[in-house]
């Protein structure tokens, strides 16, 4: 591995990495939750990158898993920070850890003790989940680590605004809030103290009550989905950026009424010994499953298979969609990949998909989830 700009900064910083902290990448300023993730310079000077289990987890195999990041890609550290909670997931499991072993010890009323039990309680929703759906929670989860020792009977509305504050703050000097960040960590505080008011745990219902207000939730306010001109707006800028793959999603999504992961697909960790099938794809004890492939496509009609019946689209009725597949000669595999021919992850995917629309000009408050239109 070539080491890149970022190297300076990123090697030092993962030798003493901390489960949930800030690493600077290609001038770009992360927060990792990485549990077991270490690196070490090599003699000719590049930088090895990898995941070490646990001590407390002595029979657990393998040992350590190599990663290859892209020095210049930020998102990329995302996928290696998803592997190791994957791993790390693992690795307490096979050691019978109930609760995760980089959280440490709650007190009885806490945040911290209640976030315990969402993660790790049998009759959590967090059980039923797999891949990206899952780490998505734990990094919003991850959000509200700074609060984990708080009494539950000490957070009153002035101390949730407090909270809202400090997780949406500007990520350095003239940066821009976070406004997005600190809705999905309360997002992810109103599922956890509803998980907790259904169990009957003290001052839950007050709190979640509280955290549904207006002020937290400023999605909740937003009606309208993306517009006509901005979905042009945004698919045209692309193609004229060569970013063929993301102007085909962006057309997808909002033409199709598709959400992104019926688009883009999900990543799926795969256990040892794994056999593949035919034509899967596999990266890094991963497999690709769920999103549009050209397989699906033939001639102008593309037959998504869904557990509500197959979705049958003819495409000869979607101008933005037609555009972009007429641009792409070799169609086989996923639609949407990126430059190395790796489908996308959400992590990558929402980045370059915000990059995009920055600019393009479209509005900061403009999400991607907004693409997808009512089905009809």
């Amino acid at each position: 591995m070539t080491r890149g700009p970022a190297e300076k900064s990123a090697g030092p910083f993962l030798l003493g990495m901390k489960k949930f902290a800030t690493i600077t990448v290609a001038g770009r300023l992360l927060e990792l939750d990485a549990p077991g993730l270490k690196s070490r310079t090599r003699k000719n000077g590049s930088v090895y990158v990898y995941w070490e289990a646990p001590p407390w987890a002595p029979d657990f195999r393998p040992r350590t898993v190599g990663f290859q990041p892209d020095w210049n890609e930020p998102s990329d550290f995302e996928r290696i920070a998803a592997e190791c909670r994957a791993l790390q997931r693992r690795a307490e499991e096979m050691a019978g850890r109930v609760a995760l072993s980089a959280d440490p010890p709650a007190r009885e009323g806490t945040l911290g003790q209640l976030l315990n039990d969402y993660r790790s309680a049998a009759d959590s929703p967090m059980r039923a989940l797999r891949g990206g759906t899952r780490d998505t929670y734990e990094r919003w989860i991850g959000l509200l680590a700074p609060f984990r020792d708080v009494g539950l009977r000490e957070v009153d509305l002035e101390g949730l605004r407090a909270w809202f504050a400090a997780i949406g703050a500007p990520s350095g000097p003239g940066a821009a809030p976070r406004g997005r960040r600190a809705t999905a960590a309360f997002q992810m505080l109103r599922m956890v103290l509803a998980f907790g008011a259904a169990r009957g745990r003290p001052f839950c219902a007050d709190l979640e009550r509280l955290a549904r207000r207006s002020e937290f939730d400023p999605s909740g306010a937003r009606r309208d989905a993306m517009k006509p001109a901005q979905a042009n707006r945004f698919v045209r800028h692309a193609l004229s950026a060569g970013e063929i793959r993301l102007a085909l999603s962006q057309a997808c999504q909002f033409e199709l009424g598709l959400s992104q992961a019926e688009v883009i697909g999900d990543w799926l960790e795969v256990e040892a010994g794994y056999v593949p099938q035919a034509g899967e794809i596999l990266f890094q004890r991963r497999r690709w499953t769920g999103g549009l492939t050209f397989e699906m496509l033939n001639g102008h009609v593309l037959t998504v298979p869904s557990p509500g019946g197959d979705l049958v689209f003819d495409l000869s009725k979607h101008q933005l969609v037609l555009a972009c597949l007429e641009r792409i000669p070799d169609r086989a595999g996923p639609f949407i990949v990126r430059k190395d021919g790796r489908p996308y992850d959400r992590f990558t995917f929402a980045r370059a998909w915000r990059a995009l629309a920055d600019e393009a000009g479209l509005p900061a408050d403009l999400w991607n989830s907004d693409s997808s239109r009512l089905r009809g």
